[in-house]
């Protein structure tokens, strides 16, 4: 028969000493299970502080390249910021370039209307040469015009409406100017023009001859007559 063999305890011992003269060993006896657990409460702070300290440094790594990534971007952001106020700079010098042209471009074009507008006005003198005046203000106003020779010349821009016969006067041309002024043509002679011409201020309407020494000249504003006098402007 086999003896039953007996497992062996196994305890640890831990002596205390001091320097003291009269001092005493003293002794800590643990007991396994103890010493194990000691070993593995050691094991796990130890592993604890690995890990905090690994962590730690994971967590400042991390910390440090997002700070570089935020400097980075902070620096990109700066440029780009840089090349926006260049552009917004350069857009500014062209704008007020832009605007400096338009505005002259605007004086332009009102110098221009204003110039048409001048020429649509039946201002000028209707004969390419001297003539003796006779002004009738009774009735429907109207100037008599005596030359010698020359042309009837169209007072302003614009479209020959009518032309028609005159038992007193002759043959007749109306002029529409466009802008509420009418002039009206007397003369014995040919008309030079047709209707649905448009004339320009000095477009010849008639040709003065030996029997036609004579313009009736009439205006009218708004379909009413007015005096030719009132606008118009006479060499001196």
């Amino acid at each position: 028969m086999f003896k039953k063999k007996h497992k062996r305890k196994v305890s640890h011992i831990i002596i205390f000493t001091t320097d003291a003269v009269d001092a005493r060993t003293r002794q800590l006896k643990i007991r396994p299970w103890a010493s194990g657990l000691l070993t593995l409460i050691t094991c796990v702070l130890l592993g604890s502080l690995i890990g905090y300290i690994v962590y730690e440094g994971q967590i400042w790594d991390m910390n440090r390249q997002k700070e570089v990534r935020q400097q980075e971007e902070i620096e990109v952001l700066e440029q780009e910021k840089r090349s926006l106020e260049e552009e917004i700079e350069e857009l500014n010098v062209k704008l007020e370039v832009l605007s400096t042209t338009v505005n002259e471009q605007s004086q332009t074009a009102d110098a221009l209307q204003e110039e048409l507008e001048q020429q649509s006005l039946p201002t000028a003198y209707p004969l390419s040469g001297s003539a003796g005046i006779e002004v009738v203000t009774e009735g429907e106003p109207m100037v008599i015009f005596t030359p010698s020779d020359g042309m009837v010349l169209a007072s302003a821009k614009g479209r020959v409406t009518a032309i028609e016969e005159d038992e007193n006067y002759g043959n007749k041309v109306i002029v529409d100017h466009g802008n509420g002024y009418v002039s009206v043509y007397f003369n014995r002679g040919d008309a030079q023009v047709k209707v649905g011409d448009e004339v320009s201020k000095g477009t010849t309407l008639f040709l003065i001859g030996e029997n036609n020494k004579q313009l009736i000249y009439q205006i009218m504003q708004d379909d009413v007559y007015i005096s030719p006098m009132d606008i118009m402007y006479t060499p001196g």
